[in-house]
């Protein structure tokens, strides 16, 4: 089988991350830290009582793991869990409980696929007693109360698709007032939700920066509403060349698909398709819409590896998309995909969209609408590229308006 390379080209292949990690899944044999020293007698767990995950009793981290949630839910306010800078294995599935608090080493953005995950301080290896649905690594059910997670990477399988991070399904309960910040994440499955299983998200926050590279799935498969996803943050998302990681419009493989999400706003999506995937989906309905800032969808590049079809695809809802980057799309497209942009459905405006094609030809719609209402105003394209006319706007179905003649 072969083995996936990463999606920037930073490392010499998956071959040479599986010599650096081990086994799939399972960290480099770091010695057991002990307990940090406390300068001048005095540390940060004297302040606010955070305690550091190695300080519990364990023969593995998962039992060191055991032991602090135990400890946590049974301390007033909950103090944080906190992780060392060093590598953990994981392979036990966990149940979410309100007021769950895990930090890892504050240290700014963490991408793994970097330097076999040397610049990630604090970073979780997932092991095949790990998979998805059920069995993710946070599992949860009912109302899902202050849940913090932060500053901290997790890598899966590199050699099959099998490892979600979280797992709280719409039909069973709801993340609740939630905070997720600076996480990263490679060769995962899934992240939120599963493509056949949503997350349900309400007044969650996703701050700071984000990575989901390497992906063998769908990796945010969210619903819900009243959120704020990457505002003044951004997530960097995407997958490798590798032919085990190839995905297909017939199986519905978008990056991102948000499914009746509601009353949300989202902030920079830095999403690249290639390699049979698409970027960002729409499906569902929307009772207050969706608000999309800035942000780029694209394909990887403008010759050979841009992407195969749409980058984004709306069958419902509403909302707007304000300054979204826009291009290097349709190299290989299914008959059911139009344009860079695809709607079928639904309510949606584009303010100030920018389109830049590669060697996409001219002709290819930048937006193509077969249903819904869509209006459009200020399109622009890239001035460094030859566009014999506007970016087009294809429409056999539905009602568009372009406010000022910038698409035609």
């Amino acid at each position: 089988m072969d083995l996936p390379t990463t999606r920037r080209n930073v490392l010499t292949g998956a071959a040479a991350a599986v010599a650096a990690v081990g086994v799939a899944g399972v960290a480099p044999n770091v010695a057991q830290a002990a307990r940090p020293p406390i300068p001048g007698g005095r540390g940060a767990g004297d302040v606010d009582r955070t305690r550091f995950l190695d300080e519990f009793h364990g023969q593995t981290d998962d039992e060191k793991l055991t032991a602090a949630m135990q400890w946590q839910q049974s301390t007033p306010g909950q103090p944080a869990l906190r992780l060392l800078p060093r590598a953990y294995n994981f392979n036990q599935p966990r149940q979410l409980y309100s007021g769950l608090k895990l930090v890892g080493t504050p240290a700014g953005p963490r991408n793994l696929e970097i330097n076999d995950t040397a610049h990630v301080p604090s970073r979780c290896f997932l092991g095949n007693g790990i998979g998805s649905g059920t069995s993710s690594w946070w599992n949860g059910a009912g109302n899902l109360f202050d849940v913090y997670m932060a500053d901290f990477g997790v890598q899966g399988d590199q050699g099959s698709s099998r490892q979600q991070f979280m797992d709280v399904p719409v039909t069973a309960g709801t993340l609740y007032a939630c905070q997720f910040q600076a996480l990263s994440f490679d060769f995962m499955r899934s992240v939120f939700g599963r493509k056949d299983r949503v997350c349900a998200f309400t007044q969650v926050v996703l701050s700071g920066h984000w990575t989901a590279n390497n992906l063998w799935d769908t990796q945010f498969t969210i619903g819900g509403s009243d959120n704020s996803l990457w505002m003044g943050g951004y997530v960097n998302i995407g997958t490798s060349q590798s032919p085990v990681q190839t995905g297909t419009y017939a199986d519905n493989d978008y990056q991102i698909i948000l499914s009746s999400l509601s009353k949300t706003d989202i902030g920079y999506v830095y999403c690249t398709a290639l390699n049979g995937w698409r970027g960002i989906k729409v499906t569902g309905s929307s009772h207050g819409g969706l608000n999309f800032f800035g942000g780029v969808y694209e394909g990887y590049n403008g010759t050979n590896l841009r992407a195969p079809g749409t980058v984004i695809r709306l069958e419902g809802g509403n909302g707007t998309f304000h300054g979204p980057r826009i291009g290097q799309a349709m190299a290989n497209p299914d008959p059911a995909e139009g344009g860079y942009v695809h709607m079928t459905d639904g309510q949606w405006n584009f303010i100030g969209p920018s389109f830049f094609r590669g060697d996409t030809p001219a002709n290819v719609p930048a937006i193509h609408q077969s249903g819904g209402r869509l209006i459009i105003m200020g399109a622009t394209v890239a001035n460094d590229e030859n566009w014999p006319t506007e970016p087009i706007l294809s429409t056999v179905g539905g009602r568009a308006i372009v406010l000022d003649g910038s698409m035609g």
